[in-house]
């Protein structure tokens, strides 16, 4: 359901009505405590799992396809303000970011590549090459090779 008001609140940003997709963003904040604004795209068949519960999302991020994410997960910039520079997070599809993972973009592009998956509360500042793993604070990456991890 939160993805469905998240894809109302979107077409409303699209067709220039800026009073009612910002209700349903407000109602899906309060329905489902997830911070997902219209200006943020998210490919088909993505999940917000455990109904999105304290999920919170820059407005600057395009999520990609089948993606599978979890409660507790912030996916952001760390910017000094509205004159900061300006980010974008682009995470491509196929990909995991598990409970309580932090990706945050100081400034330019960070991207998540496709296959890849974020470990619980893993804190990402850089990018991850497509289908790896990255873990830790600050995240580190491993390769995943044939369902094997090579370091």
């Amino acid at each position: 359901m939160l993805l469905r008001l998240h894809s109302i609140a979107r077409w409303c940003y699209l067709h220039h009505i800026p009073v009612v997709s910002r209700l349903f963003q407000g109602v899906s904040y309060i329905l489902f405590h997830c911070l997902l604004p219209p200006e943020c795209a998210v490919g088909s068949g993505t999940h917000l799992h455990h109904h999105g519960f304290s999920i919170i999302i820059h407005r600057d991020v395009e999520i990609g396809n089948d993606c599978n994410i979890y409660n507790h997960v912030t996916i952001g910039g760390g910017h000094d303000g509205p004159g900061g520079p300006p980010i974008r997070i682009v995470i491509g599809n196929h990909v995991n970011i598990s409970t309580g993972a932090k990706v945050l973009c100081r400034g330019g592009t960070l991207t998540i590549g496709e296959g890849s998956t974020v470990a619980a509360n893993a804190v990402v500042f850089s990018d991850v090459p497509p289908y790896s793993i990255a873990y830790g604070i600050p995240a580190r990456c491993v390769r995943k090779v044939r369902g094997y991890v090579r370091e």
